[in-house]
């Protein structure tokens, strides 16, 4: 009976564990970006941020197939743009950038930068999976970086959505280090 109670004790301690160290790791809804100004251009309509030192501009896909886009720290598709944004010529754009490209609303970043993969509502987010997937190509060699973001306690709500950018703006400052 000793034995019971003990194993019992042990495996209420490491669940109370486990659930401290889970609840360490999310994701701070509060958390701003404060670093340095960034310029990002937005196929699509750009998002609505708190931070006032990132700078958003419009460009269509023709700007986005023609155009340098060297003078921006990073590039978002917007979800609306999603399904346009998976065609195979773009991939190319997506692979050869020297800025990271960030896919909102997607869970992974596959369906744009594998050309035989087609984009559909399988790959937008829902519950559980990332809600914007960042890709940028390694500038020591030819493979990939790729990051997910997903949303605090993933629920879907304004505060939550404008605290993942600013966890993007992060990444983006992180690699113009």
């Amino acid at each position: 009976m000793k034995i019971l109670y003990e194993i019992k004790s042990i495996l209420y301690l490491l669940s109370v564990t486990l659930f401290v160290i889970l609840s360490a790791c999310s994701q701070n809804p509060n958390e701003l970006y404060e670093g340095k100004a960034l310029r990002i251009a937005v196929v699509g309509e750009p998002p609505v941020i708190i931070e006032e030192q990132v700078r958003f501009s419009k460009i269509t896909f023709d700007e986005l197939a023609n155009k340098e886009l060297n003078s921006f720290d990073a590039v978002f598709v917007m979800g609306e743009n999603l399904r346009q944004a998976s065609e195979r010529q773009y991939a190319d754009v997506y692979l050869n950038s020297k800025i990271p490209f960030f896919f909102v609303s997607a869970k992974s970043h596959i369906p744009f930068t594998v050309k035989e993969t087609e984009f559909d509502d399988s790959w937008m987010w829902t519950p559980g999976e990332n809600y914007a997937a960042g890709v940028l190509k390694s500038q020591e060699g030819d493979s990939l970086q790729d990051w997910g973001f997903g949303l605090y306690n993933d629920e879907k709500t304004e505060e939550h959505i404008k605290e993942m950018y600013s966890r993007i703006f992060k990444k983006i400052e992180e690699l113009n280090l």
